[in-house]
């Protein structure tokens, strides 16, 4: 190389030692000011992130609430009944294709 050696020894000139003394206090007094920064940013998404999900939970009480009484609403945790407009047709039906029937009908090529 050019036949200098670097050695990080302690100078004996005082004016070094305070301007290494400033550029430090520099250099610390940004990093605290930097690391304050991203603690900042970090709570602040942490916040963010913590009312989100409590507003969540808020809708989906609210959803569930507005579906009909739930068990501690004093009528017992019966379930409820239909809403309002639907109506139940009810009938009996009788089975016209039996399974062997059906199997019959797969098994005979189509004409």
């Amino acid at each position: 190389m050019n036949g200098r050696q670097f050695s990080f020894r302690s100078s004996g000139n005082p004016l070094v030692k305070v301007l290494s003394l400033v550029v430090l206090g520099v250099v610390l007094v940004g990093a605290v000011i930097m690391g304050a920064f991203v603690l900042m940013i970090v709570l602040g998404l942490a916040v963010i992130g913590f009312l989100v999900f409590s507003i969540r939970i808020w809708w989906l009480k609210r959803k569930l609430r507005g579906r009909g009484p739930g068990p501690d609403d004093g009528d017992g945790g019966a379930p409820p009944g239909p809403a309002k407009g639907v109506r139940f047709i009810e009938g009996e039906y009788e089975v016209l294709d039996s399974d062997a029937d059906a199997e019959r009908r797969r098994s005979n090529p189509r004409r």
